[in-house]
């Protein structure tokens, strides 16, 4: 009864045969696309040859047949195969509108599936760059704790043990307490970044580097203790602190390291000859901080330079919708970065 409602006409054993043996062919065609395409061809060959049976019966089959082809089958490989229903239907028998019905089906469903499969496929090829990627970060976090940590613990160790030894001076073992403690807060931070890579997690900037019990930033301690550095290794240093606006965790995190790129540039770059100006300036719609040193010709420290600070602190600052400004006036140099206090500026929400 279903049959003779879609095809219109009387039910006859020839018509039903090939409609119900293109069926269980689909899913071959999915499982062995090829053994399954071959197959389903020689059905529609046989069908054409058939008095009693005609093209239409196996429509709907043929339609999911072609989808299937574009979507497990190389394209070139799927129209080839596809083309050979209008051409069997034109080159022996001159079914010329048979063949027409072909083609709009071919272009209607073959189509499609080719898309799909061109998407699927560039999926599978994310999803493999990706791991290499993660492969390879993992691998870099791997040897950089190892080396890295390695020699920043021994750093910390050995200059723990001159600052207890009495018989170094009592500026000496000052300056050896301060070499420790940098040396321990870097271990630490070292690995607050390495530990998520290494896990292969995902790192974001509110993930654990962050987290108020990670790091527990505050802006303006973190920026006095990086004038204090300064200070110590014989620049003549002036902070000022103005405003008192609150900045999220996440751009006092940025800012502070930030602070700490600008504080080293002058280490590498600055002379103690000249003043080194520190200002912090927290208003109600943004805080900018500013650093402005004078630049030395022929450094005297053997201080590694990466050359890529400032880009690396653009980068920083554009992810919190932050901006950073340089400027170089004969041997003075400046350099300001500032952040925005909208809420709407903020790129990544806080996490309670």
């Amino acid at each position: 009864m279903a049959f003779v409602l879609v095809y219109g006409d009387a039910l006859s054993p020839q018509r039903l045969a090939f409609p119900l043996l293109a069926l269980p062919m689909l899913p071959l065609v999915a499982l062995r696309p090829l053994p399954g395409a071959l197959a389903y061809l020689l059905l529609w060959t046989a069908l054409l040859h058939t008095p009693a049976a005609f093209p239409n019966d196996v429509l709907a089959p043929t339609a999911v047949f072609l989808f299937l082809l574009g979507r497990f089958l190389p394209p070139w490989s799927a129209l080839a195969l596809a083309s050979v229903l209008p051409v069997a239907a034109v080159v022996p028998l001159g079914l010329y509108q048979t063949a027409v019905h072909q083609l709009f089906l071919l272009s209607c469903s073959l189509i499609p599936g080719m898309l799909l499969r061109h998407r699927d496929l560039a999926l599978q090829r994310e999803i493999s760059s990706a791991a290499d990627h993660l492969a390879y970060t993992r691998a870099v976090a791997r040897e950089m704790h190892d080396l890295v940590a390695y020699s920043m613990s021994q750093a910390a160790l050995r200059a723990q043990r001159a600052a207890a030894d009495s018989t170094y001076p009592a500026e000496a073992q000052k300056e050896f307490s301060a070499i420790a403690a940098a040396a321990v807060d870097a271990l630490h931070e070292l690995r607050l970044v390495l530990g998520p890579l290494r896990r292969g997690q995902r790192f974001w900037p509110n993930s654990s580097l962050t987290h108020p019990d990670a790091l527990g930033v505050d802006l303006e301690t973190a920026v006095q203790a990086i004038s204090d550095d300064l200070a110590a290794s014989g620049f003549s240093v002036t902070f000022h602190s103005t405003g008192d606006s609150q900045c999220s965790r996440l751009q006092a995190a940025t800012l502070s390291r930030v602070a700490r790129e600008m504080g080293a540039n002058i280490l590498r770059h600055g002379t103690t000859y000249q003043p080194v100006t520190i200002t912090l300036a927290r208003r109600p719609e943004q805080v900018r901080l500013v650093m402005t040193n004078g630049v030395s010709v022929a450094t005297s420290h053997n201080l590694p330079a990466s050359g890529t600070g400032i880009q690396g602190m653009r980068e920083r600052l554009a992810a919190i919708d932050g901006t950073l400004a340089t400027l170089k006036e004969g041997d003075t140099w400046m350099a300001s970065a500032t952040v925005p206090l909208s809420p709407s500026s903020s790129t990544f929400p806080e996490t309670p």
